[in-house]
């Protein structure tokens, strides 16, 4: 009878040795890449005006993932908007490095420009990227039971806490150069005394928004208002336009074909709307910046007079010369995008 040959097993353990030094030097050199486009997107942000400013990155996860941990991040742009937390976590899968997930633990801190920040926690804050190539990726950020306090010196933020906050950017696969973008917040608690109590009557809201972004290949540049700039020259545009904001049983809806930005950042078309429940939505908006409190008495004494102080009122919003106009009434400034 033949003896079996014991070269099998040594193979064996050679085969095993060459796929994990092989995988390891893999994951090295792809963690070490990892570091270097920190680096250099940190680069490019600081050349494009922005403050970039962390603890070094931490890379863990071997074998089969890399968990990045930036301690003490700051981000903002020359306008003075961005985001500050004392860790941001950031994982993905090694076979899949072009989808992350991220997430801030210990919560973190929103830049509005000369509003200065507000704080934000919550049970999570999270986000996902995925096809960080394309132009836009796909993106989702999600605060779940999120809490807004605006930190010392700054300006009130419009609500204290809400359920849910959700942010999606969805590129189109069968229409290149196209994304979907959906906005969702709910159960929003209204800060007491601002205009989003006044316009809900003290009442947590609902609010929703979703569109879609053409031309999202123009949508690039060091800053949002350069992004935006380029978007617009390219003529882009917001299309297929849904709002809707509730308040107990009371609604407004708005919707619109098209919606683009002039030269100024400010937004141009029509948006049809349809209010239920009262005119309060209106009423509040006398306490808007910007809004011409005589001009917005005048808009809502007018929807009383037709549809009563209870009933439904359809108004048509036009965003024209950088101002937003109610049939003869303006009642003040456009919305702005930059």
């Amino acid at each position: 009878m033949a003896r079996r040959s014991g070269c099998g097993i040594p193979a064996l353990f050679v085969l095993i040795l060459v796929v994990v030094g092989g995988w390891s030097g893999y994951w090295w050199y792809l963690s070490n890449q990892i570091r270097s486009q920190l680096t250099a997107t940190g680069a490019r942000l600081e050349a494009a005006g922005w403050t970039v400013d962390h603890a070094e990155p931490r890379i863990a996860g071997w074998p089969f993932r890399f968990h990045v941990t930036l301690n003490d991040l700051t981000v903002t742009g020359p306008s003075g908007h961005g985001v500050r937390t004392a860790s941001l976590e950031a994982e993905a899968n090694a076979y899949g490095i072009d989808h992350w997930v991220l997430v801030a633990p210990e919560g973190l801190e929103l830049g509005r420009g000369s509003k200065g920040w507000v704080s934000v926690q919550g049970f999570a804050l999270r986000a996902s990227a995925t096809d960080l190539l394309q132009r836009p990726p796909r993106l989702i950020v999600e605060f779940v039971q999120p809490r807004f306090v605006p930190t010392e010196g700054s300006q009130p933020f419009p609500i204290t806490q809400a359920e849910r906050l959700i942010i999606n950017l969805v590129p189109q696969p069968d229409q290149p150069n196209q994304a979907g973008l959906l906005f969702d917040l709910t159960n929003a608690t209204p800060r007491p005394g601002g205009v989003l109590a006044s316009m809900s009557e003290q009442r947590p809201f609902y609010l929703s928004a979703e569109a879609v972004i053409d031309h999202t290949e123009a949508l690039s540049g060091g800053t949002w208002r350069q992004a935006l700039t380029g978007w617009s020259q390219a003529q882009g545009a917001l299309t297929e336009v849904r709002l809707e904001a509730t308040a107990g049983e009371d609604f407004v809806r708005g919707q619109s074909p098209r919606l683009t930005a002039d030269a100024n950042g400010r937004i141009q078309g029509s948006l049809a709307t349809e209010l239920r429940g009262g005119t309060a939505p209106l009423a509040g908006l006398a306490q808007a910046p910007g809004v011409d409190p005589r001009a917005a008495a005048a808009v809502t004494l007018g929807a009383q007079l037709t549809s009563g102080f209870r009933g439904e009122t359809e108004l048509t919003l036009n965003f024209t010369n950088g101002r937003t106009v109610i049939g003869p009434v303006s009642l003040g400034p456009a919305p702005r995008l930059y």
